[in-house]
């Protein structure tokens, strides 16, 4: 089977090279050229498309960046710092975090929606309450990490 594909392959390129060359020029159209240049009307028309429109990023802030990073950081810390806590026997101080399952939920939903939401925001002109948000919700959370460790004897 290798010998015969081969050997077309030989024969193919043997036939190739006996054929007469063929004059590019002679099928060649004596139509006008025409230079590469807009014209006015294409000028007029054209419009730069901005980056995150067909990158799907948005052109957030440093600060809008981190707080958002910060934002599930200190959420983390207080869903550590609460889960430290009720192993030494603490008691959960908000009854509707009273199950684990929906005190995980919360702290990963929670963060998210205002993640979203505030990029919604920051796409919408409106960069200042965004971050004002994400602030306040890692402020929140912060604080409640701080008292946990607090109580728990994790921070000196």
């Amino acid at each position: 089977m290798l010998v015969q594909t081969f050997s077309a392959l030989v024969l193919s390129l043997t036939l190739a090279n006996d054929a007469e060359p063929v004059d590019a020029s002679a099928h060649r159209s004596e139509e006008p050229t025409r230079t590469i240049e807009p014209t006015q009307s294409e000028l007029a028309q054209f419009q730069l498309t901005a980056e995150r429109d067909y990158l799907g990023e948005s052109n957030s802030s440093p600060a809008l960046r981190v707080s958002g990073v910060g934002m599930f950081a200190a959420s983390a810390a207080d869903l550590i710092t609460t889960e430290r806590g009720l192993s030494q026997g603490f008691a959960e101080g908000n009854p509707a975090a009273s199950q684990r399952g929906l005190r995980i939920a919360t702290h990963v939903v929670g963060p998210m929606a205002v993640y979203y939401a505030t990029e919604k925001l920051q796409r919408a002109g409106k960069t200042k309450t965004a971050l004002l948000l994400r602030v306040s919700l890692m402020a929140a959370y912060s604080y409640a990490a701080i008292h946990n460790a607090r109580l728990i004897g994790a921070s000196p």
